[in-house]
């Protein structure tokens, strides 16, 4: 599987990685001075796992990683692990009731990345789905806006988006698509059925080719004079919809 090298930093997303079994952390560096209950439980489960903890001057955590929001934690990351088709389609039988993928064409910004994984491992998804090429990957920025949620959901990366819908309809997946011209409401719509989210980019929404692969698409009501939403804000909105109808279940 690749990997994506670089660091992540902050409290949580290193907490999350240490927490994870599908990333490998190679060091850690606390700022010099910084104590706290939680830092504490943080560094006992760094040694459990044997990896090095190391204290060093506060301004070297500016340098590296170019900001002081770090909140004095840094951790050098052997990388984030793509999951391969076969993870995913494990991951999908070996759950019962309904399945809610999460399919991204071509987001580029990685803050909507990260945001989005954040979301859709709130909301128990299963899987994400990304293109290889041009598109926003797992980055050392995209773990980071995730709060480390990249470390418990699979994300895939495919070489042709149109052919894996494909594929998902024969593992017995309804495609639902996001687009604000939408034959459905999001609150008409039913989501009683294994579901693939397609969220589009940010500025062209789902390409043409894909779009007419889902079987169903749905908007967003809203009553003011603005007439979208950010990406992930969109994401989020359909993905809590549908996360609540499917909880009923």
């Amino acid at each position: 599987m690749k990997m994506e090298e670089g660091i992540i930093y902050g409290f949580n997303p290193v907490l999350e990685a240490l927490k994870a079994d599908r990333q490998t952390l190679n060091k850690i560096l606390i700022a010099e001075g910084r104590e706290s209950p939680s830092l504490r439980a943080l560094q006992q489960l760094a040694r459990e796992k044997g990896i090095p903890v190391h204290r060093c001057p506060r301004e070297f955590l500016n340098r590296e990683t170019g900001s002081e929001r770090h909140q004095g934690v840094l951790a050098y990351q052997a990388g984030a692990s793509y999951a391969s088709w076969e993870d995913l389609e494990r991951r999908i039988q070996g759950t019962s009731g309904y399945s809610l993928i999460l399919v991204l064409d071509s987001i580029e910004d990685p803050q909507n990345l990260g945001s989005l994984i954040r979301t859709a491992e709130a909301c128990g998804v299963r899987g994400i789905l990304i293109p290889k090429d041009r598109a926003a990957g797992l980055t050392p920025a995209v773990i980071r806006v995730s709060a480390g949620a990249t470390a418990h959901i699979p994300v895939v990366r495919v070489t042709n988006l149109v052919q894996t819908i494909e594929d998902l309809k024969k593992e017995g997946f309804w495609i639902v698509g996001a687009d604000a011209r939408g034959e459905k409401s999001l609150y008409e719509m039913k989501f009683d059925m294994n579901v693939a989210l397609v969220i589009g980019s940010e500025g062209k929404g789902i390409r043409p080719l894909l779009l007419k692969k889902c079987d169903f698409t749905v908007s967003i009501p809203m009553r003011g004079k603005v007439s979208s939403l950010n990406t992930a804000i969109a994401g989020a909105v359909i993905l809590f919809e549908i996360l609540r109808q499917q909880i009923k279940k």
